[in-house]
């Protein structure tokens, strides 16, 4: 590979330094950009069992959210449908104001739906024009047996990771103070902090419940997750718990340190608990709290044991390996990136990992580093190129020509099943029969990494190769879409061929 084509390799802790000193750029590309902070902060909010939304903005904005949190929870978990309601604001309300609307929202969101929780989310038009929201909440407060919530989360007041920090902290505003008596009664209760969505999927064993499932066999009980589908009630009552335990450190993280610093409550914090060793590091984190370390121990070994062969066949064909682990997930790309090296023995190569990420995810960086990994990263011109490059053969073409090609004796890909056939490829997104998490989580990476071997030998038809890219073919190429937005599409029509609407399958 020629110099020209390698923006960045060396390790992350190189990475990370060079970025506070402003010498790789970390701005993001319009292809790469997240959702709004809008979006981001409803995601959250939309959580809340009984909550209703109210977006105070154009009705775009509340389609969005709507469509992509409320009735897509609800839809996979076979709950009842929470409305996000929006004041409608259109060029009328833009220049003479908005306020009067969003007095109605509230009195009809009340009457009509009896919520616990109102919450009132600002949009860009509402924060621009300067409608006096706090004031409105204030005056209504008396008018309504809900509970009231503004929260400014104008798109443009912040990237996308503030929205999440943002409504996490905004969070513990509604929480009320510990008293002895609420914590004698959950002394045995952890809190899960950072869940994003709202209910879990029935037919699913997803990632949250695996955890739960693990509290629960340590002796202990779960009080909230929280955004997970909590009551009002669960997040007032949730600094009594024990410990408050994050799902993920980056998100968990905001709503666990304000809560340690308002109400003393401890917070046990590590990555995603990919793996057996950040496993044990969460249960064993969390049991110090809760007095329950023997109880924990006897679950880590019984755990273990149940996953040993399985997972002990997996290391002897990983050990001493090269792991390629795709970067575009920083947080998950860090936590697989743990796993690998941790319980395998890896050698971990990081790719694709965006320098934008040494900012929005340093809490994951920072504790990467301090456990004393230090893994390694490369970054192409690809991952910096206008695409989606999750799916974009120039990263493709770019790592194998930096590689030398690669071989499947000694390589192993970990990444979107539309890259690399012809090595031992694994797939942990794409796992279905969850959970990705703890002890069965491990044992379910074990057999995607046992099968991947067993299938390495059986290349991928030049069909497959043709069908994730295709020539000339638009927005239906890889190029310009990943897999995620393919599976989001309401519809099999595409623009493909150059032409609207032309079917995947004719």
């Amino acid at each position: 590979m020629s110099d020209v084509d390698v923006v960045f390799h060396g390790h992350l802790s190189e990475l990370y330094r060079k970025a506070k000193r402003g010498e790789v750029k970390t701005n993001l590309q319009g292809s790469h950009t997240r959702p709004c902070k809008f979006w981001t902060a409803l995601k959250v909010l939309s959580g809340i069992k009984n909550a209703i939304v109210i977006a105070h903005g154009p009705r775009g904005c509340a389609y969005g959210v709507k469509r992509t949190y409320k009735l897509t929870n609800c839809r996979n978990s076979g709950t009842p449908y929470e409305p996000v309601v929006c004041t409608s604001m259109d060029e009328k309300q833009i220049i003479y104001g908005g306020e009067k609307e969003l007095k109605g929202a509230i009195l009809e969101v009340d009457k009509k739906y009896h919520p616990d929780l109102i919450i009132i989310g600002t949009s860009c038009a509402s924060g621009i024009i300067g409608d006096n929201v706090d004031a409105v909440v204030e005056k209504m407060r008396c008018e309504v047996d809900a509970e009231i919530m503004p929260i400014h989360c104008e798109g443009f007041a912040g990237e996308y990771r503030s929205g999440f920090d943002l409504a996490f902290q905004r969070l513990v505003d509604l929480m009320e103070p510990p008293t002895e008596q609420h914590k004698w009664e959950l002394a045995d209760a952890v809190n899960i902090v950072g869940g994003r969505m709202g209910p879990e999927r029935t037919e699913v064993d997803t990632d949250v419940k695996e955890l739960v499932r693990l509290i629960k066999g340590s002796g202990a009980r779960v009080n909230a997750v929280i955004a997970g589908y909590c009551t009002l009630e669960e997040i007032k009552r949730a600094p009594n718990a024990a410990v408050n335990c994050t799902r993920c450190l980056d998100f968990g993280y905001a709503i666990g340190k304000k809560m340690l610093e308002e109400f003393g409550t401890p917070l046990n914090s590590t990555i995603l608990p990919y793996g057996i060793s950040a496993t044990e590091k969460w249960l064993k984190g969390a049991a110090k709290h809760l007095g329950m370390e023997e109880r924990a121990e006897a679950l880590i070994e019984q755990e273990y044991n149940f996953i040993k062969a399985k997972f002990e066949e997996a290391k002897r064909h990983l050990e001493g390996k090269t792991a390629i682990v795709e970067g575009h997930d920083a947080i998950r790309s860090l936590s697989i990136a743990h796993m690998l090296e941790c319980d395998f023995g890896m050698r971990v190569v990081i790719y694709n990992f965006h320098p934008w990420n040494t900012k929005a995810r340093r809490t994951s960086i920072d504790y990467i580093l301090e456990t004393g990994m230090d893994p390694e990263i490369l970054i192409t011109r690809g991952t910096l190129a206008f695409g989606q490059y999750e799916s974009m053969q120039q990263t493709e073409d770019e790592l194998l020509d930096f590689l030398g090609g690669v071989n499947p004796e000694s390589t192993v890909y970990f990444g979107s099943s539309l890259s690399f056939p012809h090595i031992p490829l694994v797939d942990l997104n794409a796992i279905l029969n969850r959970p990705r998490f703890g002890y069965r989580g491990a044992l379910m990476a074990a057999k995607c990494i046992n099968t991947a071997f067993r299938y390495a030998v059986r290349p991928r038809s030049r069909l497959f190769k043709e069908m994730v890219f295709p020539e000339n073919a638009g927005l239906a190429s890889a190029r310009s879409m990943t897999s995620k937005l393919a599976c989001d599409l309401p519809d099999p029509t595409l623009y493909a061929h150059k032409r609207r609407g032309a079917c995947m399958m004719s």
